[in-house]
């Protein structure tokens, strides 16, 4: 699973990016206590990390590839500071409340988080290996912490992903405390192998803590 979005980075088949961030996300995120601890799972290089920041967020992102770790501090023009001493090998802004630890998202522990988002986490993971998943989120977040989930809703008898589907059912079962506050139509960012497969619609979803 690894080997496969190392794979996409190295070659640059990176079509999930937003450069300009989630939109989902500056509708949906609420004002937090400055200094809160937010927790990013598979980030990539999203601007939306630098998105958290700015509002005085203390943000942390766990990403598999370096690649895309560098690139974010390049592309953003920031800074940083390397740290292999503990844990997940990390990289410190300087000058921004930003951290990304690089490495599976599953050998990522740390002190618990006040806030979760999480656009490209859950749809990336397979269904045998989105419960796990859940229960690793839920050991690194603060009880009453804030959620706020991104999902896809396709037809995935016609397509396989990733990203995949993930519907209203499953996300009840993983967090029965999400609300469904938005949804959009998404297809600027369908994968090459959707249109192949003359799939016409693919909405993303937006779930939040009630």
């Amino acid at each position: 699973m690894s080997g496969h979005w190392h794979d996409r980075w190295e070659r640059g088949r990176i079509g999930w990016h937003e450069t300009h961030g989630n939109v989902l996300l500056r509708q949906c995120w609420p004002e937090l206590r400055a200094g809160s601890r937010v927790l990013v799972p598979l980030c990539g290089k999203a601007f939306d990390l630098k998105w958290l920041a700015d509002r005085g967020l203390e943000v942390h992102g766990v990403e598999l590839s370096e690649i895309a770790i560098r690139a974010f501090f390049a592309e953003n023009d920031l800074e940083y500071r390397f740290d292999n001493d503990a844990g997940l090998p990390a990289f410190a802004a300087i000058d921004q409340p930003i951290t990304l630890h690089c490495g599976d998202i599953f050998d990522f522990i740390d002190r618990p988080f006040d806030a979760h988002f999480d656009r490209g986490a859950l749809v990336a993971l397979p269904r045998r290996t989105r419960p796990a998943y859940v229960r690793h989120m839920d050991g690194l977040l603060q009880a009453g912490a804030f959620r706020l989930l991104i999902t896809l809703e396709y037809d995935q008898s016609r397509v396989e992903g990733p990203p995949y589907a993930v519907m209203a059912d499953e996300v009840a079962s993983y967090w029965p405390g999400l609300a469904r506050e938005r949804e959009a139509l998404d297809t600027e960012n369908f994968p090459p192998k959707f249109r192949a497969a003359g799939l016409q619609a693919i909405t993303e979803v937006a779930w939040r803590t009630a």
